[in-house]
């Protein structure tokens, strides 16, 4: 059979029949592919319960202080500022804010950065959802291109959103937070030397 030449209507059929073989096989429930599937979903579901559904005060305040630790801005003295394209975490650190440095809503400043291309309206609209800031209290959009997302343009659909904090008192508590946690484990950051 393999010396019959096949028109190439023929091939075509044979290969298609062939990718839906594989795919079928692949969601078969046994398959090595849907067994992992479930493996990781029943880790995931019994990791959830070990996190308490709501957080207690102190829980939020090392959460929200390790995370401004990791992403939020540090170098000025007078200003609290934190960004992320996680509508998660803003809405996260928001609830940090609010109800753990009791920063009054007239206070919360947002911003959005997206690229060139993308729809400014909702983006904006979107952010103010998440976040719970009014437009009203929003810096002008940002528009532009961050050199790690060069190649990925469309990764971030609705762009990044910063919720900035003018608050000298707020951001030298939230590094002495900081500095506590550091003493957890004892981290001593290293100088340069010469």
């Amino acid at each position: 059979m393999r010396d019959i030449p096949l028109t190439t209507e023929q091939i075509a059929r044979l290969k298609l029949k062939q990718d839906k073989g594989r795919a079928n096989a692949a969601n078969h429930p046994n398959s090595p592919k849907q067994v992992w599937v479930r493996i990781r979903s029943d880790i995931i579901t019994s990791a959830v319960k070990e996190i308490p559904a709501i957080p207690s005060g102190l829980a939020l305040k090392i959460v929200g202080t390790a995370l401004y630790w990791g992403e939020g801005y540090k170098a000025v003295d007078n200003m609290v500022s934190f960004s992320n394209s996680d509508p998660q975490m803003i809405a996260l650190m928001m609830k940090f804010f609010k109800e753990i440095c009791k920063v009054p809503k007239v206070k919360f400043r947002g911003a959005t950065h997206i690229h060139p291309h993308l729809d400014k309206i909702k983006s904006e609209k979107f952010w103010v959802k998440v976040s719970g800031i009014p437009l009203t209290q929003f810096h002008k959009t940002q528009f532009g291109v961050s050199r790690v997302s060069k190649q990925k343009r469309d990764s971030l659909p609705l762009g990044t959103f910063s919720i900035i904090i003018c608050d000298a008192r707020l951001q030298s508590k939230i590094k002495g937070w900081i500095k506590g946690l550091e003493a957890w484990i004892n981290i001593r950051a290293v100088s340069s030397v010469g």
